[in-house]
């Protein structure tokens, strides 16, 4: 019997799931999310702490395209802190350590207060396509449901085991199941898999750490919130600390080798490269004589601690021993022992860039699942892949961002065109335009794109035009008005800048390195209540003015075949002056744009002229 029907269900609960679950069910079509455990909803299995260095700015264009990521780090943070302060703006990473219970806690209570939105508990079992194109899953108690579009984001639970030296168990998180029928599923309608691994480590009893033996690590004084929509202060009492690992730890730890399911083959999935095991740390590297870690409490009350930097999935007597090495954990009780997860993974290259299988429509995928690390990354897939859904089914355009405008778009574009063979974790350095991809301008990029779409509200738009508003006229004020030198010395005091005796237009002066913000600011503008954001992006904005009328060109040249639509039916073996190999590349691939298209791995550039040329040509 059937249950219900709906537009699109959504399967998982995690960071991915409550991305696309909100997003469809913002834009306003009838959406289902099922999880198997309503009470994991935003579960934080690993370190629960969201952003950092690239991940904060994901966490950002999140948050500008009215998602609800930087919501929920504010209202759980517990610990704030703006990484890369030591650099240029465009590489700054705002980061939250959370409470790990109240950031679930918000998560769900705030999905649930959506009117409308429904709510599955189970597990998915399989699907199939019925006549009207509608798809009908079944549930492994035998629940049936329809729906048009299905956005699986089944994390690391996919045919999953976890491992612990030689020791396994069936499961993607300890004391959770392992979606089993789900996976084979997927391989009986031809979706290409492929296995992963993920690792943990060991949380322990804070009661039983020599806190003063390591050192502390306090919030920012004045912590920067992941959301321009909240006005509530953010809780920014708790601190973490640092110790290192020791050349006994290093012994102990190549001791278990020998048991390491990683080293002896037991595990065929890769790791992430640049979130290794603690074990992966010291084959790699065994000239180290330690290896920074970090003491990071999972709630505000301590509860216990994540000793990050030391995932491991050695034999648990192995890692206890070489935990009791280091400063500050001689005498530490494990309250859980780290392991790693292998699991099967969807190869994104199988994937438009809305998320959609090419083969099996209505069928979409986001998060772990489809090969990344990190809360963050499986947030924007999410938010992705949930509002491609509804504007699917409401017949509209696809929303699909360039490099040029987001790390969410570098991200995407990444996933389905690279054929990867380890978990993608997103830095800086992939974004090819990362001075205009920065914390400060995120809702300058996307905002009116959101709201075109319907992810902004009303209150929302108004309060964001009035504060652009307000900053336009301000930055118009800067390049008309000047400084006196009493003025303009008083500003560059402290910045390393030659005093001046001439009067000078405030806009070179921002423009200077060195030059505080807040000092200048409060100088030229001693009466405008300018927020802390806004002073932020008009200095960053003048700090990479030299640098802007390049790129932007670039940008332009990249945007104008990105606008190039190319059908997912267009016949390619028509254009005969490409080579056979690029022909059979791009059929494999069904690239949406011109620009998706050129960055298929095999096909030549000069093959994309002559695709130009041909569409130039054909009208």
């Amino acid at each position: 019997m059937i249950i219900a029907n709906y537009d699109v269900v959504v399967v998982g609960g995690g960071h991915a799931g409550i991305e696309a679950t909100h997003a469809a069910w913002k834009l306003g079509v009838k959406t289902a999310m099922l999880t198997m455990d309503l009470n994991a909803i935003g579960r934080m299995s690993c370190n629960p702490a969201v952003g950092g260095v690239a991940k904060g700015q994901i966490v950002r264009d999140i948050d500008a395209l009215g998602g609800l990521m930087g919501l929920l780090t504010d209202k759980a943070g517990i610990q704030f802190r703006m990484l890369n302060m030591s650099k240029g703006p465009a590489v700054w990473g705002p980061r939250a350590q959370c409470d790990m219970e109240y950031y679930s806690e918000c998560a769900r209570n705030m999905l649930m207060s959506f009117p409308g939105l429904d709510f599955i508990q189970g597990e998915l079992a399989s699907f199939e396509r019925l006549p009207d194109s509608s798809l009908e899953i079944v549930l492994t108690n035998g629940d049936r449901y329809i729906t048009k579009a299905i956005v699986v984001t089944s994390g690391t639970f996919l045919a999953s085991k976890m491992y612990t030296g030689l020791k396994q168990s069936v499961g993607g998180r300890v004391g959770e199941p392992s979606a089993d029928a789900l996976s084979k599923t997927f391989q009986n309608i031809g979706i290409p898999l492929r296995r992963l691994k993920t690792g943990t480590p060991s949380r322990l009893d804070p009661d039983t750490i020599d806190f003063d033996e390591c050192l502390v690590q306090h919030g920012d004084e004045n912590p920067w919130p992941f959301s321009d929509r909240h006005c509530n202060p953010i809780n920014n009492d708790s601190v973490c600390w640092i110790t290192r690992t020791t050349l006994k730890t290093h012994d102990i730890l190549r001791s278990g080798f020998k048991e390491s399911p990683m080293f002896s083959g037991i595990i065929k999935g890769k790791g992430p490269r640049y979130c290794p095991s603690i074990e992966d740390k010291i084959n790699r590297f065994g000239d180290k004589d330690g290896h920074q870690l970090f003491l990071e409490p999972e709630q505000k009350s301590l509860g216990r601690i994540y000793v990050n930097g030391f995932s491991s999935s050695l034999p648990a007597e192995v890692q206890l021993a070489a935990l009791h090495t280091i400063p500050g954990l001689t005498r530490a009780k494990v309250l859980q022992i780290g392991y790693a997860v292998e699991y099967d993974s969807v190869d994104a290259t199988s994937l438009y860039p809305t998320f959609e299988s090419k083969t099996y429509p209505g069928l979409y995928f986001a998060g772990q699942v489809c090969g990344t690390s990190g809360y963050e990354e499986a947030a924007g897939q999410g938010l992705m892949a949930g509002i491609n859904a509804a504007l699917k089914i409401k017949g509209e355009e696809p929303f699909i961002l360039g490099r040029s405008e987001s790390y969410i778009g570098v991200m995407v574009d990444d996933l389905t065109n690279i054929l990867l063979d380890e978990p993608y974790r997103m830095f800086t350095s992939r974004a090819e335009y990362r001075l205009f991809l920065r914390t400060d301008n995120a809702e300058e990029r996307l905002k009116a794109k959101a709201r075109a779409i319907g992810m902004i509200t009303d209150k929302d738009w108004e309060d964001y035009s009035k504060r652009r508003e307000h900053v336009e006229i301000l930055r118009k004020r800067l390049k008309e008005e000047s400084g006196t030198p009493e003025q303009i010395n008083k500003v560059l005091e402290g910045s390393g800048q030659a005093p001046v005796t001439e009067r000078s237009r405030w806009i070179n002066i921002l423009r200077r390195p060195g030059v505080n913000q807040d000092v200048f600011f409060d100088t030229v503008f001693p009466n405008e209540n300018i927020g802390r954001r806004d002073r932020l992006f008009m200095l960053s904005e003048e700090t990479y003015a030299g640098f802007f009328e390049r790129q932007e060109r670039e940008i332009h040249e990249q945007q104008k075949v990105e606008k190039v639509r190319l059908a997912e039916d267009f016949d390619y073996m028509a254009v005969t002056a490409m080579s056979i190999e690029s022909r059979q590349k791009l059929i494999a691939a069904k690239p949406l744009t011109l620009g998706q298209a050129s960055r298929v791995a095999g096909v030549r550039p000069a093959d994309i002229t002559v695709l130009m040329h041909y569409l130039e040509n054909r009208g």
